[in-house]
């Protein structure tokens, strides 16, 4: 059974570019109007509302759990939450079991969208 890992559909810096000025926008409006001003709570959960998104859906957001092969050894298995069916990579296409370089055999993530 070939190993799937999955690249992530959005450059890394894109999560800050979002994040950080709703983040500065948040404690301006904190500092301002006050932490129970409407503004500032609007501000505050798209703030973690993003943060939450990105962290879900980003495939290096795994699950760790082990599995027993059919020849009885137990190996490290990691599956993402989400995966993105275009960005999968299958490895090791000959259907052997075998174990990556960092100790863990990657699986298709738990929701394939």
């Amino acid at each position: 059974m070939p190993q799937t890992v999955y690249r992530r559909p959005w450059p890394q810096w894109l999560v800050f570019a979002i994040s950080l000025p709703l983040s500065a926008a948040w404690i301006i409006l904190i500092i301002v109007q006050g932490a129970t001003s409407h503004p500032a709570v609007i501000v505050g959960a798209a703030d973690l509302l993003v943060l939450v998104l990105f962290t879900v859906l980003d495939p290096e957001t795994t699950i760790t759990t082990r599995k027993a092969l059919p020849d009885g050894t137990v190996v490290k298995v990691r599956r993402p939450l989400v995966g993105f069916k275009k960005y999968e990579a299958p490895l090791g296409l000959t259907g052997g079991y075998e174990v990556r370089i960092d100790g863990f055999r990657y699986e298709p993530a738990y929701i394939r969208i």
